[in-house]
């Protein structure tokens, strides 16, 4: 009876340390890195399931390609480069602009893009068809500034390629972006019941800053999920609804804002220029200067 009951209790304590095991085998970035799995460094954890799947599809097989806004030109990310705790996929554009002559060397457009993988989130639950996933991405314009959005992306589980559908702009050299779900988008036989909503918040520099410090004002921005279909991606978009009406405002001169609403009317009919400086009173050439 006793030998029984010690058998029972060894294998009891075998599988405890094995679960124990499975459990923590992944609590760092680099023990999450040997098994293939995303490493979220706010919740220090190793992401699994439908954030892996993704992960391992787009950082190896199909890269997926960022739409650049300003000029519509595609980057193929197809380079992962961890920087700190977090992981990117990466890609590099290149463009001639002016070809060398005799007096002048060539003048090019250079510049790098980062899909920062360790902030995605995931937008839709269905692990068949389509789903989506937000993700804050930089583009760094080689001496012109770096600019940060964040992007809303479609994933297709049978062709495993993602697609880049939306942006928004966050601004230049901000930082501590972080996405959070507010609510999913609800789809009943092809009727949307409710289109979904993420938060975005992060850190700008306030009026008083330089560039070369590091941002200190607070800025949260809500952005609705527009069509985001499980079956079909063609019309998925985000839309803006509402802006920080405290800290963001604080940053940009009244003159740039003619109807009061809090947002720079740039933003509305998409014509903002990120070289003026929007923080100085608007002058009659329309510039900041």
């Amino acid at each position: 009876m006793f030998k029984t009951l010690y058998k029972v209790l060894f294998a009891l304590i075998v599988i405890i340390v094995i679960a124990y095991f499975l459990q923590n085998r992944a609590n760092t970035p680099e023990a999450c890195a040997n098994i293939d799995g995303l490493w979220d460094p706010v919740d220090e954890v190793c992401k699994s399931t439908t954030e892996q799947v993704i992960f391992q599809s787009l950082s190896k097989p199909h890269p997926v390609s960022v739409v650049y806004p300003e000029n519509q030109r595609l980057v193929k990310l197809d380079k992962v480069e961890q920087v700190d705790e977090f992981i990117f996929l990466r890609g590099h554009y290149e463009d001639l602009l002016q070809a060398a002559d005799d007096n002048n060397q060539a003048i090019y457009d250079r510049g790098s893009v980062y899909l920062n993988m360790s902030k995605l989130k995931l937008l839709a639950k269905n692990t068949t068809d389509v789903t989506y996933f937000a993700a804050p991405f930089v583009i760094n314009t080689a001496g012109k500034g770096v600019f940060v959005y964040v992007g809303l992306f479609s994933y297709d589980f049978s062709s495993k390629q993602a697609t880049h559908l939306s942006s928004e702009l966050l601004g230049n050299r901000v930082r501590e972006e972080n996405i959070i779900v507010e609510g999913h988008s609800i789809v009943e036989e092809n009727v949307f019941v409710q289109e979904g909503l993420i938060k975005v918040r992060f850190k700008s520099h306030g009026p008083k800053q330089t560039m070369s410090e590091y941002p200190t004002q607070s800025n949260e921005i809500l952005l609705q999920l527009v069509a985001l279909d499980p079956h079909d991606d063609q019309n998925a978009s985000f839309r803006r609804i509402t802006k920080n009406t405290v800290d963001t405002p604080a940053s940009m001169h009244v003159s740039w804002d003619a109807d009061g609403d809090g947002l720079n009317d740039c933003e509305k009919d998409n014509t903002c220029d990120r070289s003026v400086d929007y923080s100085q009173e608007k002058s009659m050439n329309g510039t900041g200067e």
